[in-house]
Formats: C-alpha cells, structure tokens, sequence
C-alpha cells in the first residue's frame, strides 16, 4: 500500500517525505502531478500492472450515506467506457492477429478509460470520498492504475486467454461476495467512527487488484498469465498456474453446462384446467384446484375491464381483468405478487399483469397461512386477440424452474 506522508520521486522513483520539494536520492525536484510509470512502483519481477489505493485516515460519513445516489453519473459514464473498451478490444485482436503489437495510441486509450472506472470502483466501494475526476489523467486521484505497454505479443494467446481466466474467475466470484460484505461493514463502521477499518481496506484493494489484473490480461493488454493473488508485489502466474486453470476450466465448462441442461430439463408441476371464458364472464366460480398447499378458486373475468382501477388502454388495446380466492392452509409461502400471474393471449403472446391495488391483501404481496384473499389482476391486450390462458404460480415456480402452478385454458 501506498503510505501516507509518502510520494515518489519521478525520476529514480524514491520515496520521500511529503514535505520534500526535490528528492533525497537524485535530487530532482518532484513533479506532483506527473504519475510515477508502472515500472518504477512496481518491485522488480512482479506482475507489470499496478493498482493501488492511498488509505485514507478519515472519511465523510454524509458522503458515506449517499454514495450510490452520488456516483451514479459516474456509474452512466464507466459503462459507456466499458462499451468503447470492449469495441477496442476487437480492433486491438485483429492488430494483434496480424503484427503482434496492441497498436499503441489504443493501448493508451483502453488503459486511461480503466483507470477512469478504477476510480469509480475504488469510489463506489467507499475506499475513498473525493469525487472522482471526469477525466482520464493519472495523478488527479489517489488511485493507481499503470500497464506496462507490451512490445511484442502472442497472436496465439488471444484465442483461448477467455478460456484460461476461467477458474480465476470461479475464485473471484467468491472473493467478491466477501468483499461486498467487507464493504457493508465498512460501511457501518465509517457511520459510526469516521473511518475505513484497515483490515477490509486491504482486503477490497487486494481483490480488486486481483479482478483488474485479469482484466488486463483477458483485455488482451499483457499476455503474462496473471497471478492468483491479491499482492501488489505477485510475480505472473507460472507454467504451473497455467496448467492448473486449463484443468480448472476443462473440469468448470461440463459441470456449468450439465447445471444449465439439468435446470432447463426442471419443469414446474402444472395443473391444467380447462374452464369457458363465457361461465367466467358470467361470473361462475370454477372447482377449488390444490395448488402447493392452497386452495385456488377462479371467481370471475371482465372483458373489457373497467379503466378506474389502473389506467385507461393505449389505443388498439382494452382492459381485461380476473378475480382469485387464494386460501392458504398449508403452505411456508405464498405469493400474490404480480411476478406470479401471466396470461397468454390467442396470438401466442405472453402478457404482464399491470400494476393494481389488492385490498384483501394486507401484508405485502403474500398471504398467511389460514388466510384467504381475493386478488385482481389486470392485464392490457390487443383488440384483436381474446385471453387463451391465465397462469398463477403461488409459490417458488414463479422464480425458479420448480414448483407448482395451475394454468386456466380457456376455451
């Protein structure tokens, strides 16, 4: 980490107290505002990237409390970078394919946009509380970011580096989720004392360092094999390293596929119950049907419903709403939201339940066990189609590939 009351010289790359106008070493007089290269911070052997953050001694806690609301022009910008870097990335891969060089003006474009999104993250993550500058410049924040630009690269490599980060990203999965409850407790401790414990500091910045170190080389920026490590100092992941993510990702490609075949071979138990649209229209009450624990009784339809309860139709379209008696008498959860209803219309489309007050229902969107509600549900459809089926899913299935449904297929 970077000490504070520490700055580096420009020329020979010495510490020296921040007090010093020229370097205790060669003399020079220290520009403050010029970066220090990646090379010259680095220890010799390591990885030729580095980020790192200046740990602050005490930060706002009204900056604190708002950060999201507060970074989110910031968050608009980095993703628009991200868009450009990514289009980048592809014109570099052809460069690179054909004259093994990342043609330099683009090396230097990509790097200063991931260092301008470096800032955001270390920001967003509450490692610091200036705002970050719309700029790109190195030295205008207390972040580092610097890639040692590459003479020569493999036009080989940049066909399988996907391939090679993925067990790194298996571990950065992980490592994140434990950052991110880093951060929620940083996030309380800097509320209540004003600072950023320095254990979860280093932590972030260790895992950060690490994501953006492969980022460098999945980006096609380096082709030394990153470590995996959170270290400033880490040296490029050896032979070993390589050998050991090819086995990795050979083992995490069959099982993510299986996982991915064997949820969508999961189908949620659906009960199919034909009933006519005229008895419902009329108000005829179907036959309870036992569904997860709860007992569903289609009560009526209004077709063209009545626009008070919503919102009048665009034009082309009408109102069409149904009525349920959901009576819960066994089941952990049960949920009257409107992710638990879709209809169906004769011209094979799927509609979304429009958003509409329940007054049975007085806890949230889901019912008690032993209680019964009545909900309504209110969706806009063409003109030109009629409601072919009513889908409520009361509980998981509405979420997952599981569980139990019942559909009324009207006829």
């Amino acid at each position: 980490m970077i000490e504070q009351g520490e700055r580096f010289c420009h020329n020979c790359g010495a510490p020296n107290p921040d007090e010093y106008t020229f370097c205790i070493r060669c003399g020079t007089r220290i520009n403050f505002l010029r970066p220090l290269t990646a090379a010259s911070r680095r220890p010799p052997g390591a990885y030729p990237f580095v980020f790192d953050v200046e740990y602050p001694q005490k930060l706002s806690r009204l900056s604190t409390l708002a950060r999201l609301i507060l970074a989110i022009p910031q968050l608009l910008i980095i993703y628009a970078l991200g868009t450009v870097v990514g289009i980048v990335t592809l014109i570099a891969f052809f460069a690179i394919l054909f004259t093994r060089r990342y043609p330099k003006g683009l090396f230097e474009l990509v790097v200063s946009f991931n260092r301008w999104i470096a800032n955001v993250y270390a920001y967003v993550t509450l490692l610091r509380d200036e705002y970050p500058p719309f700029s790109t410049d190195p030295g205008r924040y207390p972040v580092s970011y610097e890639v040692d630009y590459a003479e020569k690269l493999s036009r080989w490599l940049i066909f399988v580096k996907w391939f090679l980060v993925l067990l790194h990203q298996f571990f950065l999965y992980f490592l994140g989720l434990f950052a991110f409850l880093a951060a929620v407790i940083a996030w309380f401790a800097i509320l209540i004392t004003g600072r950023f414990p320095r254990s979860l500091f280093n932590y972030i910045v260790g895992v950060m360092r690490w994501y953006l170190r492969v980022g460098v080389y999945s980006s096609l920026l380096r082709d030394e094999f990153p470590p995996f490590s959170k270290r400033a100092d880490a040296r490029p992941g050896s032979g070993r390293a390589v050998a050991l993510s090819v086995v990795g990702a050979l083992l995490f490609i069959p099982v993510s596929v299986a996982g991915i075949v064997a949820l969508s071979s999961i189908d949620a138990e659906t009960q199919e119950v034909s009933v006519r649209y005229a008895d419902v229209l009329a108000g005829e009450r179907t036959v309870p049907v036992d569904v997860d624990g709860n007992l569903v009784t289609f009560l009526s339809a209004e077709d063209p419903a009545d626009p008070a309860r919503v919102r009048p139709p665009r034009a082309g379209h009408r109102l069409v709403s149904f009525e349920l008696e959901v009576w819960n008498y066994d089941s952990v959860f049960t949920s009257v939201s409107r992710d638990a209803f879709r209809l169906k219309d004769t011209l094979d489309r799927e509609l979304d339940p429009l958003p509409v007050d329940n007054p049975s229902v007085t806890r949230g969107n889901t019912v008690e066990s032993g209680d019964t509600v009545v909900v309504g549900v209110v969706f806009e459809i063409r003109d030109a189609a009629d409601p072919a089926s009513l889908t409520y899913s009361p509980g998981v299935a509405a979420y997952l590939p599981f569980g139990e449904r019942v559909r009324f297929e009207f006829r």
